[in-house]
C-alpha cells in the first residue's frame, strides 16, 4: 500500500518553509505521494480578508508545482461549507481504499487537537506527524501511541515528531513583512511574489 502524507493548511500565503518541510517528511517516511490540502472556509482560524480560497489554492499549486510526488487537492476549497479536518480525513481514507495516511500537524494544532470537531475519531483515521517548534515540548493526548521509527507504514492512532524543525519562516511573518515593506523575495516562489505583495499591502 502506498504511503501518503497529507499536509493541510491555510497557505495564507504558502512559503519556502512549506516546501522544505514536505521534502523532509517525504524522506523521513519514504512517502510515495504528498497531498497538499488548502483550507477553503476555515473552521478554527481567521483568514486574511480579501484573499480568496481560490487564490490561495492557485498559490499552493504554483508553489509546489516543481516538487515530485505532490498533489494539491481542491476538496476543501470547492466545498460550499467549512470542512472540518475529520471530514477530509474520512475522504482521504476512502480515496486510499481504507489505507491510513500520515497527517502533518503543527505543534500548536496538536496541542489543541482535543477541541477539534469530531474528536477523538481522528485516532482511527491517521498517523499524526507533529512539526516541532522552538521552545515547545510535545504533549500527550489520551489514546495516541508515540512512535519514533517511521520506516513502516502509517498506523492509525499513532503520533510521531518530525525530526527537524523547519525554517523559521511563517505565513504570519510574511504578511507582516509585506505590510512593513520588508523584502520577502526569498520566502515565496517567484511565480506568486507579485500577487502576494499586492494581497497583503
Amino acid at each position: 500500500m502506498k504511503r501518503v502524507v497529507v499536509f493541510g493548511g491555510s497557505f495564507d500565503p504558502p512559503h519556502i518553509g512549506h516546501q522544505v518541510l514536505l521534502r523532509q517528511v517525504q524522506q523521513e517516511v519514504h512517502a510515495d505521494e504528498l497531498w497538499v490540502l488548502p483550507v477553503g472556509q476555515a473552521v478554527h482560524r481567521t483568514l486574511t480578508e480579501g484573499v480568496s480560497a481560490q487564490q490561495r489554492l492557485r498559490w499552493a499549486q504554483a508553489s509546489f508545482a516543481a516538487m515530485d510526488g505532490v498533489r494539491v487537492l481542491d476538496w476543501e476549497v470547492t466545498s460550499p461549507h467549512p470542512v472540518a479536518s475529520l471530514e477530509s480525513m474520512r475522504r482521504v481514507v476512502d480515496a486510499l481504499d481504507g489505507g491510513i495516511p500520515y497527517w502533518v500537524l503543527g505543534m500548536d494544532a496538536w496541542r489543541g487537537l482535543p477541541s477539534w470537531v469530531g474528536y477523538p475519531d481522528h485516532q482511527t483515521r491517521c498517523h499524526m506527524l507533529v512539526v516541532p517548534r522552538y521552545g515547545e515540548c510535545m504533549v500527550d493526548h489520551v489514546g495516541w501511541t508515540h512512535v519514533v521509527e517511521l520506516s513502516g507504514a502509517a498506523t492509525a492512532g499513532c503520533v510521531s515528531c518530525v525530526s527537524q524543525m523547519p525554517p523559521a519562516v511563517s505565513s504570519t511573518k510574511i504578511r507582516q513583512r509585506v505590510r512593513e515593506g520588508i523584502d520577502i523575495s526569498q520566502d515565496v516562489v517567484p511565480a506568486i511574489l507579485q500577487e502576494v505583495l499586492a494581497a497583503y499591502r
